[in-house]
């Protein structure tokens, strides 16, 4: 009786040990497929002559990312905005803005994640306030109170406080870029959480990157044109391959950038409190 029920816990284990293998052969299957998939995705070409701007109606879908509006707004995404399919959003994202196929893939995989929604995404989705959205936005206002979605309009206000920031009038630098978030952020009494700090540092990393040609700095009149009224500037052309590495390269310089420029202010403080004359 001990060697049968010995025996029946042995096959119970080989059993066992079958199924999480074959499970994981299925994932591991699953997951090459789906890469192979994504590297077979026809990308077209930047046109503007193709993809005209058509402004948004009232009945559309929008969110807060002045980047995903500006691909609706521009047909390479769906005009509505409603129910994208992940394929469409990577494709999106490498026709219009040149995104490598990683870091297409990272930001569409981690938004479905982030808002755990893992069939389709309306851009409005991405409004859900602290999920991907966060406080100390550069172009948009904060969620008033408890409510669920932040506004997905742009401010103007904002936008003229960010470009003012500008040290020659006429581009924005990664310094400049780097002084604007830390003037929004000095109105809340509570920092960022280290999650939307990485976000909002790799927003403005994906700018410098996409619009400043890899040369870290950006015309002014591209940012008010892009930013305020979601469309492409006329003479922007994605030349410019923005990769994940380029990406995380330049949040961590913001990063840096923003910690010295917060101790220099400090220092400067402490000698206009201490300084005898």
């Amino acid at each position: 009786m001990a060697k049968m029920s010995l025996h029946s816990t042995s096959l119970h284990h080989l059993l066992l040990k079958y199924a999480l293998v074959t499970a994981l052969m299925a994932v591991v299957v699953k997951m090459i497929t789906a890469v192979h998939d994504l590297t077979l995705i026809d990308v077209p070409p930047f046109s503007l002559d193709t993809h005209p701007f058509v402004p948004p109606k009232t009945s559309d879908s929008r969110s807060p990312c002045p980047a995903l509006n500006t691909l609706a707004n521009h047909g390479m995404l769906r005009h509505d905005g409603r129910e994208i399919t992940r394929t469409d959003y990577i494709r999106a994202l490498r026709q219009g803005y040149n995104l490598s196929l990683p870091l297409a893939t990272f930001l569409t995989i981690s938004g479905h994640v982030l808002l755990s929604q893992y069939s389709t995404l309306s851009l409005s989705d991405l409004g859900r306030h602290n999920f991907i959205e966060h406080n100390a936005s550069l172009g948009h206002w904060d969620a008033v109170g408890d409510e669920e979605y932040a506004p997905d309009k742009t401010s103007s206000s904002l936008i003229s406080q960010l470009v003012n920031q500008s040290t020659d009038g006429r581009t924005m630098s990664m310094r400049d870029l780097s002084a604007a978030r830390i003037l929004r952020e000095k109105a809340y009494s509570r920092p960022l959480d280290s999650l939307h700090e990485e976000i909002a540092r790799g927003e403005m990393s994906m700018v410098l990157g996409i619009f400043g040609r890899g040369n870290e700095s950006v015309p002014i009149s591209w940012i008010e044109e892009w930013w305020k009224n979601e469309t492409f500037p006329r003479d922007f052309v994605p030349e410019h391959e923005q990769t994940l590495w380029k990406t995380v390269r330049g949040s961590w310089k913001i990063n840096m950038l923003m910690r010295t420029m917060r101790a220099e202010a400090g220092i400067s403080t402490w000698l206009l409190r201490h300084l005898v004359w």
